[in-house]
């Protein structure tokens, strides 16, 4: 038996006699086995720990199989699975296998709503069992005082994944498993397998960052130091976008003189998924489109879903051998893999081990990218590479060759593209993108009931915005998808506020998709507001809460410690914000400013009544004098317009933009 010790954290294991147990100082977490399921008996495939070692305040642990039988062996899969001491009280967060799907802490027994099974292709691991609840590369779970954060260190070649059992009175079982897809192994051959990463010390939201900081080490993250601002045509044009409506709203972008970068074309432009370089009728060349939007001062952006193809385009016809397909008795015809459903066609992911596929993938992004001239690419529906099924390569594991579709593209296109991806299965896609998408589309209405919580909706965007943003600036930076401030949407004004405090306060990718003409001053001052974003922020209830209601972040500017605070609830609430719980210093030789009205507020307690799905924002400000309390062009009151303040012999110097501003502050 192998013991190892990091802090609080235990874990015990002998491969050899198949036994697996994780504790902390109060007793066992885990208990169970270690085995692993292969075409042959399993005594063939012997299992070795190669490493265990102290690791960022966890315990690292990687597992080796070697083949000491005399015959190639298939192996299915490996698991760790064991019972828990997780009780009635305990809560799971559970991670979603790719952007849409939901992620957050739910009590034991409690599940998101199921999925519509026209969407289950897209939405969820279909390899994972439907019968438990699935965590896709990493697991949270907390009663009490007990804490344990478990995932995968590496995601290059398997889609791992946590099967739960649990209900109303606890945690029965919980198996970490690594799915090796019938990979081959040779006599007296070694796989070795993804290190496992556990923690019973930390905190599960502090488990989890120090997780994705370990996976986006390994996976060499791709973090810009920038965020992505611009505008999209996506939520108000849909698919009915032409060159004409992107030109307009060029041309209002340059009259309205907002500060951002990107104007990004969205689904609409092509005759069919899969044809992408079939331009329809709205549109003329695009290489002269992209080459206007950046002589107007804009970065050219396209959108289109390289590796998803739909049963009418002419690639799919032209085709058929091109894509995953499903098993087959020898000598019949394979028919592709189900993609999903949608807008009244069925859809297939391409087969990106096939080399005709491959030279087609450079083709197209060659196109795009060098003759066209789109510098911004958002790439969707992602997950249709990675589908379960037979390939062109049959060694080849779905993650394998998910990634050399990724490759391809990146090679192709260059470093100097910004990749934005969308639809992905998550981990597997560290070190490919500047960005993703972590939740569900916003969509113009708050919710549609009865609809899961992967379907469009801004509750289904704020939810994944918040229970995801541990992966922001640790594996790319986070999209928390389109900002909609049009009077003319479904949504509140107190859902638009609360939605643009958001994204201020996480530091994600800013990109606002109304036609500009439909917003009014009010939409327009609140897209300018949320433009001076902070670099992160910190969820505060990630555990407690399905959707949690407190953001803490450093505005711009003066790093001065800011709260976001919001009601997600269907009524009014009232909400209490103490700025002794948010700073160690005198709170006297501080002032609170108030983000959203843009002035200094009496504190240091403040009592509020929040609208449903309503937000406030708050920053402790210090109070000497010359200090910059806030700037009301913000929704922090942090700025970068202001270089620096000063208070002497009875004036106030500003120095903004280089230029002194000098005020006097004496009759």
């Amino acid at each position: 038996m192998q013991e190892i010790t990091a802090m609080k954290s235990t874990v015990c294991s002998d491969p050899a006699a198949g036994v697996f147990s994780v504790s902390d100082g109060t007793g066992t977490l885990l208990s169970g086995g270690i085995n692993v399921d292969t075409s042959h008996a399993s005594s063939e495939v012997q299992i070795t720990v190669r490493s265990a070692a102290k690791e960022a305040g966890g315990i690292a642990i990687g597992f080796d199989l070697e083949n000491v039988g005399d015959d190639p062996v298939r192996l299915d899969r490996l698991v760790l699975s064991g019972e828990t001491g997780f009780g009635s009280d305990a809560r799971i967060y559970r991670h979603g296998y790719q952007s849409w799907s939901p992620s957050g802490t739910l009590p034991v027994g409690e599940r998101f709503p199921a999925e519509n099974p026209d969407n289950a292709p897209m939405m969820r691991d279909l390899a994972a069992p439907t019968d438990r609840r699935t965590s896709s590369y990493l697991i949270g779970l907390i009663e009490a005082e007990r804490t344990l954060t478990m995932g995968f260190l590496t995601h290059d070649r398997f889609c791992t994944r946590f099967d739960i059992v649990d209900d109303e009175r606890g945690v029965e079982e919980v198996a970490a498993v690594c799915p090796l897809e019938g990979r081959r192994l040779e006599p007296g051959g070694t796989l070795e397998l993804p290190t496992l990463w556990i923690d019973a010390t930390r905190d599960i939201e502090d488990g989890l960052a120090v997780l994705a900081d370990l996976i986006g080490d390994r996976m060499d993250a791709r973090v810009p130091g920038s965020v992505p601002t611009g505008w999209c045509s996506w939520y108000h044009y849909f698919t009915d976008v032409t060159e004409a409506d992107v030109r307009e709203n060029l041309t209002k972008l340059q009259e309205w003189g907002v500060p951002v970068e990107v104007v990004q074309i969205d689904d609409g432009y092509m005759e069919a998924f899969g044809d992408w370089r079939s331009i329809a009728d709205g549109f003329s060349e695009m290489g002269e489109l992209a080459r206007d939007i950046e002589t107007a001062g804009y970065r050219p952006g396209l959108w289109l879903a390289p590796f998803y193809v739909e049963e009418e385009a002419a690639l799919y016809r032209d085709h058929p051998e091109w894509f995953i397909r499903k098993p087959s008795a020898a000598g019949t015809d394979q028919e592709p893999v189900d993609g999903g459903y949608r807008a009244g066609s069925n859809l297939y992911g391409l087969d990106t081990t096939h080399p005709e596929v491959q030279e087609w993938l450079r083709d197209t992004f060659e196109t795009v990218v060098h003759d066209w001239g789109f510098s911004y690419l958002k790439l969707d529906f992602l997950f249709a590479a990675a589908l379960p099924g037979e390939r062109y390569d049959p060694e080849a594991t779905r993650v394998e060759a998910y990634r050399k579709g990724l490759d391809i593209i990146a090679e192709t296109v260059g470093d100097d593209v910004f990749l934005l991806g969308c639809g992905a299965p998550l981990a597997p896609s560290v070190g490919f993108f500047d960005a993703m998408r972590i939740g569900p589309d916003t969509d113009p209405v708050w919710e549609t009931p009865g609809e899961s919580a992967s379907q469009p909706a801004l509750k289904n965007a704020v939810r994944n915005t918040l229970t995801r943003q541990f992966l922001h600036r640790r594996w790319w930076l986070n999209d928390p998808d389109c900002q909609l401030v049009r009077e003319t949407s479904d949504l509140t004004a107190a859902e638009r506020e609360a939605f643009a405090v958001l994204v201020a306060v996480t530091g994600g990718v800013n990109i606002l998709s109304d036609r500009l003409a439909e917003i009014d001053l009010a939409g327009r001052r609140l897209i300018e507001r949320s433009l001076s974003p902070t670099e992160t922020g910190v969820v505060e209830d990630l555990t407690t809460n399905e959707f949690p209601s407190r953001v803490v972040c450093e505005r711009p500017g003066d790093r001065a410690t800011t709260v976001a605070i919001f009601n997600w609830e269907d009524q009014p609430r009232r909400i209490v914000f103490d700025a002794h719980a948010y700073s160690d210093d005198d709170i006297d030789a501080h002032v609170l400013w108030d983000g959203v009205a843009g002035d200094v507020v009496d504190g240091p307690v403040i009592e509020r009544e929040l609208p449903a799905h309503g937000a406030a924002v708050f920053a402790i400000v210090p109070a000497g004098p010359g200090d910059l309390l806030g700037d009301a062009g913000t929704l922090t009151g942090g700025t970068g317009r202001v270089d620096g303040t000063s208070m002497a012999a009875g004036r106030l110097r500003a120095t903004v933009a280089d230029n002194d501003l000098v005020f006097r502050t004496e009759h």
